[in-house]
């Protein structure tokens, strides 16, 4: 780059979830210094250092991506290109491609994600996903988008969907790395893309609906059923929210085709798991409401299979029947499919920032897009904008202190941000105060790619914390109670310890080809050795091996483990310690409803036609403790039962 002229250029370019910026100190003809600001992100500063000081040392973009900062490392090149072209404006983009088909991949939810690009005449034909493991009806909508955007607009820097954001940078990531074998990767980026924004125009309806996921979706369904005109504003670019993750177990009771096929609940054994469930928690459930909702999930399941033309696919055994016919991605788009063909609106990339009144009265919503603002009018307003897990942590760890150490893996929606808390407090809605995380299974590290589908069996394994030291009964009441006792532990690190004949044949595979590292997997033919290599004073874990080694023989574990779920281990096939993380769904709380699911105002009466479901206000609904398909069963019962009272 003999022409750059001395001075200061800076530049910014899109990377994973914010803007990265440069800025780029020349003198001499030559690039001195350069700064990487990260727009936020965190994680990724030694990355943004390395990247820098390449750029320095090759003087110029042509840069090595680090690996597992592909995003990052895109563009940390593009932003460099563009301070480069104002150093020196004779350099030109390079937009020339040998003609091919041309293979890249990208690190997905599930696994890699191969595409297959085309090109032809300086131009990109084709884009098409070749190869990919991700979580049915998740990815889908982003796996369809990027590919027809890059070759409909000629363009590699096409935006990320919101909602399938690990999905949409691994496509974009294989379409740069296979870009860049037929030429020049950056130019592609640098190629304008442009984005068709969501109308900004005021409309009137007869629900205001603030959310897309599931009790959003279920809502505007019903109400379409009967013969409403709901609109639902999410701001995510695909509708679903964190339902789209879910496996699409309903935990009911009352159904007439679940009973045809004896995979129905009795009431009272239902009611009474949920008793057992919270008796160690001092956030109880309100028994009533739980009741009613739970008599009335049998009516709504039928219906739901109505709508969906669907009959029961599948029944998960827990000791209670949690049985369904398709994934929670699967079931949205059902949803959103029914409800435009029957007259009601989605309006998708869109936020509300507010709830309307005029003369103290509830009149809709205000809410806001690329294209502006506008408002939906209508006589009756629903928040269903999902839990808080990424906007109020404060919150969260003022019920739970330890919070504060772990390292709790999130796996909601990265739109459940807690934008309903926000507007609904400024209303002057009463809070329950009692939020506490979604209890989700235990999670591993990203390289393994456990989904629900494939979570490994970890009831013959022991944990321990940063200690050492083993602090829990691992196969408790409910499975899902053990991430609860690592939120109450505190430790900074957990790790699952495995004998090497007690581990799913298909995990050890993936345990045993993975790179060894204390925050992954580490083994070692002996306890001592084993310790060392995560870390833990090998005092404290020798002593907590021989104490379970003890009550697997004596039949008497001090943690109220049975014996039939203990197994002494031999190490024939060596010890292993897997790193795990506390795993959260999205969150428990909200604000307080009635059995009108009304919002109750601080001075404890409520609004006439102010609603809340699902996520935003479940306090009543949970312990502290999370139940499989109960979520699915409450939050859609009560969709059906307010689609019922706001059409008569």
């Amino acid at each position: 780059m003999a022409n750059l002229k001395s001075g200061n250029y800076s530049a910014s370019a899109k990377s994973m979830k914010n803007q990265l910026k440069v800025d780029m100190q020349v003198k001499n003809g030559k690039i001195t210094d350069l700064n990487v600001d990260l727009g936020g992100a965190k994680g990724f500063e030694k990355v943004a250092k390395k990247l820098a000081n390449e750029v320095i040392e090759k003087q110029g973009d042509e840069i090595d991506a680090v690996t597992g900062a592909s995003a990052t490392s895109r563009a940390v090149k593009v932003a460099t290109r563009k301070a480069l072209k104002q150093a020196d404006p004779s350099i030109t983009d390079d937009l020339s491609l040998k003609n091919g088909e041309f293979i890249g991949t990208g690190r997905g939810h599930g696994g890699e994600i191969a595409i297959k690009v085309t090109t032809d005449n300086n131009k990109i034909k084709d884009v098409k996903v070749i190869k990919q493991s991700e979580s049915p009806s998740v990815g889908d909508y982003a796996m369809k988008k990027i590919p027809a955007e890059i070759v409909k607009q000629q363009t590699l820097d096409v935006d990320t969907i919101t909602g399938a954001t690990v999905t949409s940078e691994a496509i974009i990531t294989a379409a740069n790395r296979a870009i860049a074998q037929a030429g020049d990767e950056v130019s592609w980026n640098l190629k304008p893309f442009t984005k068709t924004p969501a109308p900004a125009k005021d409309i009137t309806a007869d629900i205001a609906i603030a959310g897309g996921g599931l009790s959003g979706l279920a809502l505007a369904a019903f109400a379409v059923k009967r013969g409403l005109k709901p609109v639902v504003i999410e701001k995510n670019d695909q509708v679903g929210g964190s339902f789209r993750y879910a496996a699409g177990a309903f935990a009911i009771s009352g159904s007439k085709k679940l009973q045809a096929k004896k995979m129905d609940n009795d009431l009272e054994e239902l009611l009474q798991w949920v008793k057992d469930l919270s008796k160690d928690s001092d956030k109880k459930p309100d028994m009533d409401f739980v009741e009613y909702i739970s008599s009335q999930s049998g009516k709504t399941f039928d219906e739901l299979l109505e709508i969906a033309k669907a009959k029961p696919q599948f029944d998960l055994r827990m000791p209670y029947h949690a049985a369904g016919f398709a994934p929670g991605g699967k079931i949205a788009d059902i949803y959103y499919d029914f409800i435009l063909a029957n007259g009601g609106k989605v309006i998708t990339s869109t936020k509300v920032t507010d709830i309307l009144t005029s003369n103290g009265k509830i009149t809709g919503l205000k809410a806001e897009n690329e294209s502006g603002s506008f408002t939906v009018t209508a006589p009756n307003v629903v928040i269903t904008t999902g839990g808080a897990s990424y906007n109020k942590k404060a919150l969260l760890e003022k019920n739970e202190p330890k919070l504060k150490n772990i390292h709790l893996f999130n796996e909601a929606n990265l739109g459940n941000t807690g934008d309903g808390y926000d507007f609904l407090k400024r209303l002057g809605a009463k809070f329950y105060g009692d939020d506490v995380y979604k209890n989700a299974e235990l999670d591993f590290a990203p390289i393994f790619h456990i989904t629900y589908a494939n979570e490994p069996d970890y009831s013959k394994a022991f944990a321990i914390n940063s200690e050492g030291k083993r602090f829990t009964n691992e196969t408790p009441f409910s499975f899902l109670n053990l991430t609860n006792a690592l939120y109450h532990e505190g430790s900074s690190k957990y790790w699952l310890i495995y004998d090497g004949k007690d581990i799913d044949p298909e995990f050890k595979k993936k345990l045993d080809a993975a790179k060894q590292d204390p925050f992954t997997i580490e083994k070692s033919s002996s306890i001592k050795e084993l310790a060392e290599k995560i870390g833990v004073n090998p005092t404290n874990f020798q002593d907590t091996f021989n104490d379970y080694q003890r009550a697997c023989d004596e039949g008497n574990d001090k943690f109220g483990r049975s014996q039939n779920q203990m197994s002494k281990f031999d190490g024939k096939q060596g010890y292993y310690a897997v790193y795990v993380m506390p795993g959260s769904w999205g969150t428990m709380g909200g604000v307080e409803i009635n059995r009108e699911f009304q919002v109750k105002k601080e001075d404890g009466t409520y609004f006439d036609n102010l609603y809340a479901i699902g996520e935003m206000s479940t306090s009543r609904l949970f312990s502290e403790h999370y139940m499989i398909g109960f979520s699915l069963a409450d939050y859609t019962t009560e969709a059906r039962l307010l689609a019922d009272k706001l059409s008569n």
